[in-house]
């Protein structure tokens, strides 16, 4: 197997805000329960992930939605505190991200990077993001948790794909060249 790659694969209002000023991500529910081209899309991609990484936070958002969603796929949560599992498949890291990245990338084809804010700007000024899959949800916040912000340095990005569907998402998949 080749070196694996990360994605981060994540939605943002068209404003920049992966949440509101109370870290709720309510705001995409009328989204998420429209049928179509984003589930078989996400669906699809989900099918070819071979393992997860998210934050602490969200991690314990994704358990207040319920049943765990992604089944036994291995997931790797970064957390300075102490946490229950979801499932076996689930681990508690606190390494520094280029190290889990790169043990990561040696293991697994195609890695999630699931979120949150604070962990993708880890991995952006640790360089370790290769694509990035962008749904900009047609909705303006104001304010709230910007994914982009903080200290990471100049990365430029190719254009691989925009896609636009029925409901206003649009998403624009780049790849990060340098």
């Amino acid at each position: 197997m080749d070196h694996g790659h990360v994605t981060l694969y994540i939605a943002t209002s068209v404003d920049g805000y992966i949440a509101d000023e109370d870290g709720g991500v309510d705001w995409l529910d009328e989204f998420q329960s429209e049928e179509g081209e984003e589930t078989g899309e996400f669906t699809e991609f989900l099918e070819n992930v071979d393992c997860l990484v998210m934050g602490a936070t969200t991690y314990e958002q994704v358990l207040g939605f319920g049943e765990w969603p992604y089944g036994e796929k291995p997931t790797y949560v970064f957390a300075h505190r102490e946490l229950s599992p979801a499932t076996t498949s689930v681990e508690f890291v606190d390494n520094d991200v280029a190290s889990l990245s790169n043990e990561l990338k040696e293991q697994y084809e195609h890695i999630w990077l699931v979120g949150g804010a604070d962990l993708a700007q880890s991995f952006l000024r640790e360089r370790e993001i290769d694509d990035l899959r962008l749904f900009f949800i047609p909705t303006l916040l104001g304010e709230g948790i910007r994914l982009f912000s903080g200290e990471y340095s100049r990365q430029r990005l190719r254009l691989l794909t925009t896609d636009a569907a029925t409901s206003g998402i649009v998403e624009h998949h780049y790849e990060i060249t340098d």
